[in-house]
């Protein structure tokens, strides 16, 4: 062969691994700047991250729904939060699914709340005034979730993650779930 076909040869296949390296490292933080992916199920929750702050899940009194089906003007009546245990001595990745009612690398608090809640855009806003907050009870280092998800009721989970405000999860009638993830919009950078 000619050298200047090696030459050639040797030029293209450095070119090709840049411009392919170039693309997976351009995928890879336009992927860190997307809102993560969430599924939530009667039995687990999930995302393509990890839970690194747990998650809270609120049960809510539904006032009125927005134009695009999820509530606006709510009451949070329950709260139940999944509290990830970090041991101190040895590091262990967070995990990213949470069953609910399975043991894990994580504890359960709840407690009794009564917050009216507005959702603005993309903001959610407590419009109880401190005085009229209350609590009644707060139980900590639950195994498992203490919360049973019922048909015809509607949820909202946090996830402690600034590029999500939250997600509504609704199970109707005949036990269909349904999912209403709302991103903060905020980035990272």
């Amino acid at each position: 062969m000619a050298t200047w076909k090696k030459i050639f040869i040797i030029i293209s296949a450095i070119v090709i691994v840049l411009i392919g390296g170039g693309l997976y490292f351009l995928n890879q933080f336009l992927n860190a700047l997307a809102p993560p992916k969430i599924e939530i199920t009667k039995e687990y929750i999930s995302t393509d991250r990890d839970f690194v702050n747990g998650v809270t899940i609120e049960k809510i009194l539904v006032d009125s729904l927005g134009a695009k089906g999820y509530p606006v003007k709510y009451t949070t009546f329950y709260t139940t939060s999944c509290n990830i245990q970090h041991p101190k001595n040895r590091p262990t990745d967070p995990p990213s699914k949470i069953e609910f009612y399975k043991p894990g690398k994580y504890s359960w608090d709840e407690d009794t709340v009564k917050v009216d809640h507005i959702h603005n855009g993309l903001s959610r806003e407590s419009v109880s005034s401190s005085d009229k907050l209350w609590w009644l009870n707060k139980y900590g280092k639950l195994p498992v979730c203490p919360l049973k998800f019922e048909r015809n009721q509607w949820y909202y989970f946090t996830i402690g993650d600034p590029k999500v405000t939250g997600i509504f999860f609704f199970i109707d009638k005949e036990g269909r779930e349904h999912q209403y993830f709302l991103a903060s919009g905020v980035s990272p950078i």
